[in-house]
């Protein structure tokens, strides 16, 4: 009886660590879609607290959008402003026209996307991305 109590609590512990796992690598892939400046803020670029400290799962505004997007960064959720700051979620995150490609030589967030943060910027964000496209960057 020993043995096979030790077993089920062996299968239960694999299980609960599997289980634990999945939302994790979920978590990777969504980060995958987004622009690759998000890397300071990561878990925070969508949820209102980081999940990993402290297990709260709430979506700030930016994050409620990009889940109602299907998941996806594209030009439709880079124009949107989510967090109502006045800065397109595209600025925000350095990718205005949302092709999932770092604009000109942006290496950081301007601000994050899902808190009202953004200060805005000395060339309007449409402005640049027109600007983007007369160069041919992506």
């Amino acid at each position: 009886m020993n043995l096979h109590c030790r077993q089920v609590s062996l299968i239960v512990a694999l299980v609960a660590s599997m289980v634990l796992c999945l939302p994790a690598a979920a978590t990777e892939v969504d980060m995958s879609q987004l622009p690759p400046v998000i890397e300071p803020l990561r878990c925070l670029i969508c949820h209102q607290s980081d999940p990993g400290e402290n297990g709260d799962t709430t979506l700030n505004p930016f994050g409620a959008d990009f889940l109602a997007n299907g998941r996806l960064w594209d030009d439709t959720l880079a124009n949107q402003n989510s967090d109502g700051d006045g800065c397109s979620n595209g600025f925000e995150l350095g990718d205005v026209d949302g092709d999932g490609e770092n604009d000109g030589n942006v290496t950081e967030l301007q601000s994050n996307p899902g808190v009202e943060d953004c200060n805005g910027a000395s060339v309007d964000h449409r402005t640049w991305g027109e600007l983007k496209a007369l160069f041919g960057s992506k």
